[in-house]
């Protein structure tokens, strides 16, 4: 029996936007927090951080935002801090808001999936993955 539905082979043209099947929105970072992070609650009760990370190139150094929600949050508040190696695993987002002086404001986080403790800390017990 013959089936009537091919396959498109046809790649997109140069700006033409490709289908969602086609895209990936995955992050891996090996990254050093550069502040501790501070645990915060939603008006529903989650919990919440915002961890600010490094890393480095050959020339520059790269910050980045990372958002831990409920379990990741509490891990990253309890067991690391400034100066912790870590590994972090998510998906890229972007938001905006209306700042107070007017101006539209943009960032681009992290929203972290996965995160573990790399290196050691002197002040806390060895940490697991969370």
């Amino acid at each position: 029996m013959r089936s009537n539905t091919t396959k498109s082979t046809k790649k997109p043209a140069t700006g033409e936007r490709q289908n969602r099947g086609d895209s990936v929105n995955h992050v891996t970072l090996v990254a050093r927090i550069v502040a501790t992070p501070e645990l915060r609650e939603t008006g529903s009760g989650k919990h919440v951080t915002t961890v600010r990370v490094a890393t480095n190139g050959k020339t520059t150094t790269e910050f980045h935002s990372v958002v831990l929600w409920g379990q990741l949050a509490t891990f990253a508040c309890q067991y690391l801090g400034k100066g912790r190696q870590v590994y972090v695993e998510g998906r890229l987002q972007s938001r905006q808001w209306q700042a107070t002086d007017g101006s539209t404001r943009r960032t681009v986080e992290i929203v972290a999936s996965r995160l573990q403790a790399l290196s050691k800390s002197a002040e806390a017990a060895p940490a697991p993955a969370a």
